[in-house]
């Protein structure tokens, strides 16, 4: 047995470890923690049924409630994000 035999050897074993090692582990890609308000609006409401809520930094979600398992709803948005603007003051609308 030559070293290159042994080296190509090796390499095959490690590649094979390695690629089991990446399969074998879960995946999560969506498994994030939820958004409670999203599911909160969906509490009393049927799948596709139309939902809004507002998110942080004044951000309004638009879309339906969509299943996440056989029994809980989260709205989905399905429109783009709006910016909802605070509501002007008596000063503001007096210096315009």
């Amino acid at each position: 047995m030559t070293s290159n035999y042994i080296l190509e050897k090796a390499l095959l074993v490690f590649l094979a470890v390695f690629s089991l090692s990446l399969t074998a582990s879960n995946s999560y890609a969506h498994a994030g923690s939820q958004n409670k308000v999203a599911v909160e609006v969906c509490a009393e409401k049927v799948k596709s049924q139309a939902c809004q809520y507002q998110g942080g930094h004044s951000d309004l979600y638009i879309g339906t409630c969509q299943l996440i398992s056989d029994t809980d709803l989260i709205c989905v948005r399905n429109q783009p994000i709006q910016k909802i603007r605070a509501p002007r003051s008596i000063k503001e609308e007096h210096d315009v």
